[in-house]
């Protein structure tokens, strides 16, 4: 049974990471816009569709949203390589929030490798000589984003370039992805825990 489900949710997966915004029944039901964001009421941060039916909600879950942010961050990276790290974090999110429902949950990274594969891009596994960190250990310390990282619990990423985040202490990776390591913080703006590799943050100075 559980390798059935894997199958589903690994087909699911690449669906949704190959299929256009347009193209995708969240866009026909006017829940996102062509660019993958949800769409709001003028004026209002509240959403301009509902998800009221079963036939929406199906159209827009947790893995939506999921994919549909790594695909904006796919948008954000110009050319055919793309820094490992950029997408670490992102796909931590998939892993953990699936770990309960797959057998495999290293299945995301596995198929999202696979992929970039089969569309030629490259993936650059140089770690910048910028990266924090001693060991493999987030030292205890106030930092700033160096690009825009997803909260699950969002479905924008309202986690910005340029906000700061915390690590209340000395903090020891919680996976890792695509041989990148994955560490908690808190983001100062919504005091919320994101997750981040090193490469995600800088110095606050």
């Amino acid at each position: 049974m559980g390798s059935a489900i894997d199958l589903f949710v690994t087909y699911r997966f690449l669906r949704l990471l190959t299929t256009p915004f347009e193209k995708t029944d969240a866009y026909k039901f006017g829940i996102i816009d062509k660019n993958g964001n949800r769409i709001k009421k003028k004026l209002s941060s509240k959403p301009e569709v509902e998800l009221t039916t079963s036939e929406l909600k199906n159209s827009y879950t947790i893995l939506h949203k999921l994919v549909f942010n790594i695909k904006k961050i796919f948008a954000k990276v110009p050319g055919l390589r793309t820094k490992v790290g950029t997408y670490a974090a992102a796909l931590f999110l998939l892993k953990d929030t699936f770990k309960e429902s797959v057998d495999d949950p290293d299945m995301f990274e596995k198929e999202f490798i696979k992929y970039l594969k089969e569309n030629d891009i490259e993936l650059d596994n140089e770690i910048s000589e910028e990266v924090i960190g001693f060991g493999e250990v987030l030292p205890k310390g106030e930092y700033v984003l160096a690009q825009d990282i997803l909260n699950k619990e969002e479905e924008e990423l309202s986690a910005k370039k340029g906000d700061k985040v915390i690590a209340f202490a000395d903090e020891a990776p919680v996976d890792t992805i695509l041989g990148i390591d994955i560490f908690p913080v808190v983001h100062v703006k919504t005091q919320e825990k994101i997750y981040i590799s090193l490469e995600d943050i800088k110095d606050d100075s």
